[in-house]
């Protein structure tokens, strides 16, 4: 069966049958309608941790700086690196306090480091003395997160300390919310961290950057927004339950080539353990993706929990009466042309089988859709960027592709 996908031909093999398609105009366009809501002196940081959130963090990070952010927040120091590898010179906050093992790598790469202790201050202040240089960090302040960072209580009393230690630029202090859509919760951590502040500043420590709000405390609590914001499911379109939420759209789909399209007969049964039966003539698609790839390995009918089955059964309503949009797509949904299409048997290592039975054959060769969390979609999957709806290039286990590069290694 040809393929009947927007990939340029040469770059097919490379992509293979399943792929994550990511729209960086839905990403500039969710980074300016956050930024809009800012105060003027307020900065955006663009999280672009596990990968940009299964996107791609190197071209989520450029698209996200060129729409506006300030600079871009991960995870770990392997990640920084990876972006300044990448060509990324802007400022990257490393959330998570590096190991001592990483701090010289982290140091030369010019990432910023989190601080969280007294302790780990010295060690940070020790790297910068070896490259006769200085460090830029921010301190973590725990506020109710219950992680790791100063309690309020210990960094007023580690602030002279801190103040006085050579090789150290404090440009920033930040915390985390433990419930940050509810603005209630929120807004008492919020006390916390502005008490914490000024009493560090009374010990002499001076901070350019406060940052509390990452996407939900950003719509839910204004005040929080201080001097930055920490952006990350804003960023990728995710809805969030926050009223006040800017309009986004969301950057990611999961596509997937049908492998095959074929009609069984009533009493044919479908995977392992032959546990789905057709009670009737049905057209089956088979879809060359798994839980190897991301998806949800609980199998379909009987063994779904409950609630699933309900919505499952609401959205084939909806669908019979052609209103299946009304309800949205969840979490493990497939569609063939924006209808949803049920999952026959069990889900596969690399394969999965849907009822296609209601849908136009021309329609049921055309790339389905899979609704899953993005952080959740295999690594190995290629990631193929789209700009004015047309693909600009992808990453791939082979590498990058670009339209101005060799398309295959037989190319090269």
């Amino acid at each position: 069966m040809q393929r009947a996908t927007g990939i340029p031909a040469p770059w097919q093999a490379a992509v293979g049958p399943a792929w994550v398609e990511v729209d960086l105009d839905a990403i500039a366009e969710n980074v300016r309608a956050t930024i809009a809501l800012l105060p003027a002196a307020c900065r955006l940081l663009g999280v672009v941790k596990a990968n940009g959130y299964g996107h791609g963090a190197l071209e989520v990070g450029r698209t996200a700086l060129q729409a506006g952010a300030a600079g871009l927040g991960v995870s770990t120091v392997v990640e920084g690196l990876a972006l300044r590898d990448g060509g990324i010179l802007a400022p990257v906050l490393v959330f998570t306090p590096p190991w001592s093992a990483d701090l010289d790598a982290a140091l030369e790469a010019g990432l910023t480091v989190t601080v969280v202790s007294l302790e780990h201050a010295r060690a940070v202040a020790a790297a910068a003395a070896r490259r006769a240089g200085s460090a830029v960090a921010h301190i973590k302040c725990d506020t109710g997160m219950g992680r790791y960072g100063f309690d309020p209580q210990a960094l007023a009393a580690a602030a002279a300390a801190l103040a006085d230690m050579d090789g150290i630029l404090w440009e920033g202090v930040f915390t985390h919310f433990a419930r940050g859509a509810d603005a209630r919760s929120a807004r008492v951590q919020l006390h916390r961290f502005l008490a914490a502040i000024g009493a560090a500043e009374s010990g002499g420590l001076r901070f350019s950057i406060r940052h509390a709000a990452a996407s939900g405390a950003t719509i839910a609590l204004p005040e929080a927004r201080l001097d930055m914001v920490r952006v990350g499911n804003l960023l990728y379109g995710e809805r969030l339950a926050a009223g006040g939420s800017p309009v986004l759209r969301r950057a990611f789909a999961l596509r997937v080539q049908p492998a095959q399209i074929k009609d069984l007969v009533a009493g044919a049964t479908v995977g392992y353990g032959s546990e789905w039966r057709a009670r009737r003539p049905t057209r089956i698609a088979v879809l060359p993706i798994g839980y190897a790839d991301g998806l949800d390995l609980v199998p379909a009918g009987p063994y779904r929990r409950p609630r699933t089955l309900v919505r499952a059964l609401v959205r084939a309503l909806l669908g019979a009466l052609g209103l299946h949009r009304r309800l949205g797509a969840a979490i493990g949904d497939i569609e063939m042309g924006g209808r949803p299409v049920p999952v026959l048997g069990r889900v596969g290592m690399q394969q999965v089988t849907v009822d296609c039975s209601a849908i136009a054959p021309e329609v049921a060769r055309l790339p389905a859709t899979i609704h899953l969390r993005p952080t959740t979609a295999g690594a190995h999957l290629a990631r193929v960027y789209l700009r004015d709806g047309a693909v600009v290039g992808a990453s791939t286990t082979l590498g990058s592709l670009r339209p101005e590069a060799p398309a295959s290694p037989a190319e090269a």
